[in-house]
């Protein structure tokens, strides 16, 4: 039976994907993470998307800049995904201005 085409869903992005934008930013801005990001922290570094260097400072890899650019995107795409992240103090005008600046 051949398969249909065009039947793709595309579903809003999660809370997951949030969190793990809103840490790749703060870590990009330099803002302090939330308190229970430890872990998603480690695991960023450990994934390669997050360096730390020997004074402690954090920063994006290539990889973490080109996650955050995709995830950008998504939210971009999503609006209810943009008010959360206005509530969390990352607007998405910032947002658009970081992604244009990588560019």
């Amino acid at each position: 039976m051949p398969r249909k085409r065009f039947t793709i869903g595309v579903d809003p992005i999660d809370s997951q994907e949030l969190d793990l934008l809103e840490c790749l930013v703060r870590v990009d801005s330099g803002t302090p993470l939330d308190l229970r990001a430890g872990d998603l922290l480690d695991r960023l570094i450990d994934g390669g998307l997050v360096d730390r260097s020997d004074e402690g400072t954090l920063s994006l890899t290539t990889a973490g800049i080109d996650r955050c650019r995709s995830l950008h995107l998504h939210v971009l795409s999503d609006t209810e995904a943009a008010k959360v992240l206005e509530e969390r103090g990352i607007p998405l005008p910032s947002l658009r201005a970081a992604a244009r600046e990588r560019h």
